[in-house]
């Protein structure tokens, strides 16, 4: 399955190009089809959805403020990781490396099955043979991305370059040829968040701050870079331009068409649409297009996650044969046990417990890597910072805040996921004691 022959390295070939890409790949999937039903369903209000999508772009883009500076400060392929292991240690190393690889897991499994649900729209005997054609299509992935590096780009490339264009068709025929219809007028922004509630909103939220996860998608390939320096601040940030205008312009197109109320009615509005366009082509254009979207959302994920795995077990929480590497310069062990995990979420189905935990999970991780960012300028002042983050430090402070309250929100509507990353905290003490001990040993 795998490219095993001789001991290769990472390798150097990566740009602005691929970086857009993957965070594109990592942001817009099953996302952005099925969350605004869900988002209508709690919060019947149109102006209010778009505010929350709007705010929800803010929030990334301080995000990408302080990632652009770990990113190029410390250019190495892993992610997030990096920045909070070197700042405070094992223990929150492996917090964020082990949460973020089992958030990539969820994603993997949960858009395999989505690609396949899709499937039937086309080829309607498909619909027995969902899990099969899922597994096919991680299998798939897992080979082309366990041949090399250069496959697994042009795959990513590609896929997100069709959905973007696709979601920019949809919107332009939306608005030019389908008539507006049970529009429902918009309540007042105050009366819609008395009527709404917080519990309501912070659920909202968590999904679209869940759509909006996978931004910092080109950090986990810093080393990868061509020029780092230059490319990672350039792919966060057009990356993000793109998922916001195309977030928001679906979402205003929906609303605009089917009203609040026709959204929320339905698990795809986005069919309701096409179906307005009249005959079946529409709809099974669609349906290949969300297959293709969704499909780049799991091939970015089996890129990401075995670099964590990798940069883990570089820095000596994981066994050496972690950081082997083949000709095609693909992290070929760590690849193939993130397959195996992924394959067998989604066989099991458990990926959906997994899932929800990862709006509470993701958090804390940011909060780590917020904390990191500061941590890092007063420890280490002479680093090398080719990007250094936009009113430092005030932004980079209003961002920490955002993520605690974030934090303390989602803790109490998910007590779950609460307990889990409580446990997951306590358990990485003792591995990386044993850690350190292998090291010293």
């Amino acid at each position: 399955m795998f490219n095993l022959r001789g001991r290769g390295q990472l390798l150097r070939i990566l740009g602005v190009s691929f970086g857009i890409a993957v965070a594109l790949g990592n942001m817009i999937g099953a996302g952005i089809l099925r969350a605004p039903s869900a988002i209508a369903t709690t919060v019947p209000d149109g102006e209010l959805i778009v505010l929350l999508w709007v705010i929800g772009g803010l929030h990334v883009g301080l995000s990408i403020n302080i990632l652009s500076e770990l990113g190029t400060a410390i250019p190495q392929s892993g992610g997030p990781y990096l920045y909070a292991h070197r700042a405070f240690g094992d223990v929150a190393g492996l917090v964020v490396g082990w949460s973020q690889w089992m958030s990539k897991l969820a994603g993997i499994a949960s858009t395999s099955i989505a690609c396949a649900e899709f499937l039937p729209i086309v080829v309607p005997e498909a619909a027995r043979y969902t899990l099969p054609v899922a597994l096919c299509v991680q299998g798939a992935l897992y080979l082309l991305n366990g041949l090399g590096l250069r496959p697994g780009r042009t795959m990513q490339e590609a896929s997100s370059l069709i959905k973007t264009a696709m979601l920019i068709v949809f919107i332009a025929a939306a608005i030019a040829l389908v008539a507006p219809g049970g529009h429902v007028p918009p309540q007042t922004l105050h009366h819609a968040q008395a009527a709404v509630g917080w519990a309501a909103l912070i659920n909202a939220y968590s999904l679209i701050r869940g759509a909006y996860s996978g931004y910092d998608a080109p950090v986990y390939f810093s080393e990868e870079n061509t020029t780092p320096a230059k490319n990672i601040p350039w792919s966060l940030l057009l990356g993000l331009v793109l998922a916001f205008f195309l977030y928001v312009g679906v979402n205003g197109v929906l609303i605009y068409v089917l009203g609040v109320h026709g959204v929320a009615a339905t698990a795809l509005p986005f069919n309701t649409v096409l179906d307005r366009l009249g005959g079946p082509l529409p709809g099974i254009i669609f349906a290949l297009g969300a297959m293709i979207a969704v499909a780049g959302v799991a091939n970015s994920g089996i890129m990401t996650a075995p670099r964590i795995l990798f940069a883990l077990g570089r820095d000596g929480l994981l066994p050496g044969w972690f950081t082997a590497i083949n000709v095609g310069g693909s992290p070929y062990v760590a690849v193939l046990l993130t397959g195996l995990c992924s394959l067998a979420l989604a066989a099991s189905g458990s990926f959906a417990v997994v899932f929800g935990l990862i709006a509470l999970l993701d958090t804390v991780g940011y909060v780590l890597v917020d904390a990191a960012y500061f941590a890092l300028r007063r420890k280490e002042p002479d680093l090398k910072r080719p990007f250094r983050a936009f009113l430092h430090p005030v932004a980079p402070a209003l961002l920490l805040g955002i993520d605690l309250v974030l934090l303390v929100l989602f803790s109490g509507t998910n007590r779950l996921a609460l307990y889990f990353a409580v446990g997951l905290t306590v358990l990485c003490v003792p591995l990386a004691v044993v850690a350190r001990r292998a090291r010293r040993a």
